[in-house]
């Protein structure tokens, strides 16, 4: 059985979101250090948050279809 409520956030859910924003943080500081100030360096970030949470988003799904779960062979 499956839990249809969105608002219970699952332990390993809360390990994706904490995993996912601190390297979040370090992919924009790094971007923010190589490129200068600006309009350009903005959309550059606002570009790469983009792929970054569509990923953690793809993560968290896969979870709840509890396909990270798959067996394994020994």
């Amino acid at each position: 059985m499956t839990n249809k409520d969105n608002s219970i956030v699952t332990p390993v859910q809360e390990f994706i979101f904490a995993r996912h924003s601190k390297m979040v943080g370090r992919v924009l500081d790094q971007v923010e250090a190589a490129l200068p100030e600006g309009n350009q360096c903005e959309k550059v970030k606002k570009l790469i948050q983009n792929i970054l949470y569509d990923f953690r988003n793809e993560m968290l799904d896969l979870n709840v279809k509890n396909l990270s779960n798959t067996k394994q062979s020994s």
